[in-house]
């Protein structure tokens, strides 16, 4: 048929304002191909849109907000008057503070113990991982405790040297990242093969999961063995120098205990950690490794970092209940953890709550018989009770 006869015969009567125009098809069914057109490339400029954001926006803006955030808590809460840029470089303290700890958690790592094999990749790599995280976590306070109590002065030195000691963890932090980026564009450990994404993305997301440095696992080693327990020297060395400046305090005890135990039920269940998305989907770049090496130590020791200056006016009776409600949630985080761990370990083949459960997929199982699978968020519940209670002081002290 003449394609003037098609048009004029099938015109779609819109066309005039929309530019549409059908197509015969066998039946009384007509198909607009203008109209699957237009749809089409509305959703590859939705897409285009979203892609825009994921890939060249929001890494920036959250390299440069976040970074920027972790010097700003520093200063704001110390009793510095004046934000000083000059201390976002480090000083010799700090410098030294934060290279005798990198060496500690290194070697930590280089100390003969168990090995424990983590989950396969889909590319066929099975990461390897020291399993000595109680022990490290033993020692590391132990340690800790004897120097403070040699030189009770060294706890006011980290504490008036936090802005520079976090600006010497900054520096680090994206050293590593820049080297993570080269390392897994040029020279990459695993035979992955990743689609090319803006520079700025692959920074901010990471290039490999498992990357390896001086024959150890890069995010155990930011993640387990600097992250974790800077957290918590840095808590213990708040607390000190809490009780030297205002001698001591039960809602600042409160606020460090509950933080240990936490940091305690980690370390004893660490080789349940090498099986979750941080350690098995996360790739190591800005976003985990900066996360760890910066932000937890800047912003998970807030608290007590904040109520040194802020001393907080809550009673005995007060601190006291927040206690035991904080190790009850640790207790109830930790038994949630267990759950999936040996659910994860049986392959299912394990009651928990006196039943069997039924994988539904890799999460979880049946969606009734246990905490991680109640609701979406139930399993979280314990975590965010523990927070509001280790950071209790800091949300009332005044």
């Amino acid at each position: 048929m003449d394609k003037a006869i098609v048009d004029q015969k099938y015109r779609n009567p819109l066309s005039e304002y929309i530019g549409v125009y059908p197509k015969l098809v066998t039946g009384p069914l007509y198909i607009f191909d203008g109209t699957f057109k237009d749809i089409n490339a509305q959703r590859k400029k939705s897409l285009t849109l979203y892609d825009q954001l994921r890939y060249n926006v929001v890494p920036p803006v959250f390299v440069v907000f976040f970074t920027v955030a972790t010097q700003y808590l520093a200063w704001k809460g110390n009793e510095e008057p004046n934000f000083r840029l000059s201390r976002a470089l480090g000083n010799e303290f700090s410098w030294k503070f934060v290279g005798l700890f990198f060496l500690w958690a290194f070697l930590s790592l280089k100390v003969p113990s168990k090995i424990y094999k983590g989950p396969v990749t889909s590319f066929g790599y099975t990461p390897l991982y020291s399993d000595n995280g109680f022990l490290y976590f033993w020692s590391t306070i132990a340690l800790s405790i004897l120097i403070l109590n040699l030189s009770p002065i060294l706890a006011l030195r980290i504490y008036y040297n936090f802005p520079e000691i976090i600006g010497s963890l900054n520096i680090c932090a994206f050293i590593l990242c820049l080297w993570l980026l080269y390392n897994g564009k040029y020279a990459p450990s695993s035979k992955e093969k990743l689609k090319k994404q803006p520079i700025i993305y692959e920074f901010y997301r990471g290039m490999e999961i498992h990357p390896r440095i001086f024959g150890v696992d890069v995010k155990q080693l930011t993640n387990c063995r600097i992250g974790l327990m800077l957290w918590e020297v840095l808590i213990l060395v708040f607390f000190a120098t809490n009780w030297l400046l205002h001698g001591f305090s039960l809602a600042a005890f409160a606020t460090f205990f509950i933080q240990t135990a936490y940091l305690a039920k980690f370390y004893w269940w660490e080789t349940g950690y090498f099986n979750t998305l941080d350690i098995t989907l996360d790739r190591a770049g800005y976003y985990i490794c900066w996360g760890c090496l910066v932000w937890v130590p800047a912003f998970y020791t807030y608290a007590s970092y904040y109520i040194v200056a802020q001393f907080p006016s809550l009673s005995d009776t007060y601190s006291l209940l927040i206690l035991v409600f904080g190790i009850l949630s640790v207790t109830l985080n930790y038994w949630v953890d267990y759950e999936r761990q040996r659910f994860r370990a049986s392959e299912g083949q394990c009651l928990i709550w006196s039943s069997q459960l039924v994988a539904k997929n890799t999460r979880n199982g049946d969606p009734s018989k246990n905490f991680w699978s109640r609701c979406k968020t139930t399993h979280k519940l314990p975590y965010w009770i523990n927070a509001l209670g280790g950071a209790h002081p800091r949300v009332l002290c005044h």
